[in-house]
């Protein structure tokens, strides 16, 4: 079999993996931002610098993730 055959054949695995990353991509955007929100209303009992270290962190993570399915998905 020649790559071009299985490439055709795992279009809708790559389209499924590109949308994965989106989904997970949005869910790590929110997690992020619940953090640093419950840390500004004294939620979280963290210190200010951890909470800001660990939602950045969950923030810039999602978007890569949705900036890599975007990009599975335009592959096509």
């Amino acid at each position: 079999m020649n790559p071009e055959d299985r490439n055709a054949r795992n279009k809708g695995y790559i389209n499924f993996r590109g949308s994965m990353h989106i989904g997970m991509g949005g869910l790590y955007l929110a997690v992020g931002s619940a953090v640093i929100y419950f840390k500004n209303f004294g939620v979280l009992e963290l210190s200010g610098a951890v909470a800001y270290t660990i939602g950045a962190a969950m923030i810039l993570y999602g978007v890569f993730r949705i900036w890599r399915g975007w990009t599975d998905l335009r592959r096509k």
